[in-house]
């Protein structure tokens, strides 16, 4: 069962602080070395210096100078954080509201869904970050479905008639806005109307699997929680699956390291599962790719399109993604690891892990270019996968691979963080 709780967050003081657009980030995973230099350059109370530290210590000496000096301030009263985010997409304006909170992990295990593979190097990554710094710097970006949308009206009705305390665009023209609800008499229909919830995670897999080992750390060397704020729950983001302006963008596949590589090899190989169409242009893969059924389009280094169209006849077959069952076999991005990459060019679960062998491209036009470079052999094109297909593989127990879904917009950090308190 589902609990979320208000929380004394730590904000960035605005009196320390002209332009919160100096301090907050996309989330650490997103971070490219260009974009941390950016952001170093931008002030240096910018939140990166403590997600992307790879001085795990450095990164708690940041965290504990900036509340010391006052840059970092703890709110006074326990408060939700609803959460609001305007965008564009497509030609047309889109906002969503949810609220920050904090998630206990007792029981989380039966209360929250993940969809998505964790790796060891990224887990232990976020493990020595916590341990270090007892803090949650970033959001997990979580869904709950309620048609009635009793909370949202709930969070609707609070700000509508409140100032938020935090605005700010981001370098992709996104608009976040934070308010502080403090009012009990809000508060405790909002954490009732969530409590019998399941928690499906959208982004942050990892760094929920982080809060999970890290509580059974604290719990085995006998430590108390001190406070609402500790190692017993999880700082998240909330949002209503429900909602129309739910955006999942498509996550491309760029790949490089291949040893004597046959394109007509490889392309015969995927005539017995796939019907490989040529296509003249981009333009006109790109237009075959909006049709039904699992589509994947292929892209050669040398300027070649191809059409992947997956056989009708192969779903009952044994021999093609031996390992899927159920609805994951309908996902294109299963298609691609377990269909293709895995069986065809022997690239599996730890290569892609190994991160020598597949690169991820959010635009179609990056990964086309890096083809042109010859920094990639092959690109794969993959339509999004979709909030249902999601909430199916959550509720099943199944993962997806790496990057199966891209939520957008993503949600900043450093907007709140939470500090644990802890009795050793």
């Amino acid at each position: 069962m589902a609990k979320l709780f208000p929380f004394h967050g730590y904000r960035y003081s605005s009196e320390k602080i002209e332009r919160m657009a100096d301090v907050v980030t996309q989330p650490y995973d997103k971070i490219s070395p260009e974009m941390k230099k950016h952001y170093l350059d931008k002030h240096p109370s910018n939140i990166v210096r403590v997600i992307k530290n790879p001085n795990y210590g450095e990164a708690d000496e940041h965290l504990t100078q900036w509340i010391q000096q006052g840059v970092l301030r703890r709110d006074q009263a326990p408060s939700f954080y609803p959460y609001q985010q305007t965008f564009e997409s497509e030609g047309h304006t889109f906002s969503r509201l949810g609220v920050i909170g904090l998630l206990s992990l007792e029981d989380a295990d039966l209360a929250v869904k993940g969809h998505e593979r964790v790796m060891s190097d990224p887990l232990e990554d976020r493990l020595n970050l916590i341990r270090s710094t007892q803090a949650n710097e970033g959001l997990i970006f979580m869904l709950h479905a309620d048609p009635s949308m009793r909370v949202d009206r709930l969070l609707s009705d609070f700000t509508n008639n409140s100032d938020p305390v935090v605005t700010v665009e981001d370098e992709h023209q996104v608009v976040h806005q934070i308010w502080e609800l403090s009012d009990g008499d809000v508060q405790v229909p909002i954490a009732e109307g969530l409590r019998n919830s399941t928690f499906y995670i959208a982004d942050g897999h990892h760094r929920f699997r982080t809060s999970q080992l890290y509580l059974q750390e604290c719990e085995e060397k006998g430590w108390q929680a001190g406070a609402v704020e500790s190692f017993d729950k999880r700082m998240i983001a909330l949002f209503n699956m429900e909602s129309p302006s739910l955006k999942i963008l498509p996550t491309h596949r760029g790949i490089r390291n291949l040893i004597d590589f046959d394109p007509e090899d490889f392309l015969s190989k995927l005539e017995s599962f796939f019907h490989v169409q040529s296509i003249s242009n981009f333009e006109e893969l790109e237009s075959s790719m909006q049709g039904n059924g699992i589509l994947i389009g292929l892209v050669v280094q040398d300027g070649r399109n191809w059409f992947l169209r997956l056989r009708d006849t192969v779903d009952s077959s044994t021999s093609f993604m031996p390992d899927i069952e159920g609805p994951a076999r309908q996902l294109d991005v299963n298609v691609l690891h377990e269909g293709i990459l895995k069986p065809v060019l022997g690239i599996g679960q730890e290569e892609v892990a190994s991160q020598e062998y597949v690169d991820y491209f959010r635009s179609r036009k990056e990964l086309v270019d890096s083809l042109k470079q010859g920094q990639h052999q092959l690109g794969f094109l993959l339509n999004p996968t979709t909030l249902e297909q999601v909430r199916q593989i959550s509720e099943r127990g199944e993962k997806m691979p790496p990057k199966s879904t891209d939520f957008y917009p993503k949600l900043l950090t450093g907007l709140v963080l939470m500090k644990m308190e802890i009795s050793q």
